[in-house]
């Protein structure tokens, strides 16, 4: 799955980038940009259902992290806080508008890869939102189960259930188009 699990090496480089947006370096937004703005739009639009929704959820978490400033420095896991912050600009933007997700288009979707068929990505997006939040977070974000637990303010094992019951779900849904 595209950029499935981050490297150590991309952890490095994004908390080195924190610690330059920290400090004002504003360049530094270019290189988060570039190492995340995939995954955390995959995750928007496993949220929203919505391109465009996604987009702007994706826009309003790069803003906010370029006014974070020193606070930056604080940040033990930027994968993770980024992961958050998109979460909460749609918890925000939901609450403020009551906008709801909207019920599934036919454009296309925007979780691409190399190796993931149109039949696999389509059935991520039919899993129900707690199991395809924890499984975008998990295969396309590289987060663990304990980051999706903070993150989706669940236990190590709710986290780890749902993933698991999504994989089953997977399983069966792909296993029904393979027999038709």
């Amino acid at each position: 799955m595209q950029r499935a699990l981050m490297s150590g090496s991309d952890d490095q480089r994004l908390c080195e980038a924190f610690r330059d947006l920290s400090r004002g370096r504003m360049g530094a937004l270019e290189v988060i940009w570039r190492e995340c703005s995939e995954p955390l739009h995959n995750y928007a639009y496993a949220l929203t259902s919505s391109q465009d929704e996604a987009d702007d959820m994706l826009g309003d978490t790069m803003v906010k992290l370029a006014r974070q400033g020193w606070r930056l420095r604080l940040v033990r896991s930027p994968r993770a806080y980024l992961f958050a912050a998109v979460r909460n600009a749609v918890t925000s933007r939901a609450r403020r508008t009551r906008w709801e997700t909207p019920a599934r288009t036919n454009e296309p979707s925007p979780l691409q890869g190399d190796h993931e068929s149109v039949a696999v990505r389509e059935a991520v997006l039919a899993l129900p939102p707690e199991q395809r939040e924890v499984v975008v977070l998990h295969l396309w974000g590289g987060l663990t189960f304990e980051e999706i637990g903070r993150l989706t303010h669940t236990s190590v094992n709710t986290s780890a259930s749902r993933y698991r019951y999504a994989l089953a779900k997977l399983r069966e849904m792909l296993g029904e188009q393979d027999d038709g």
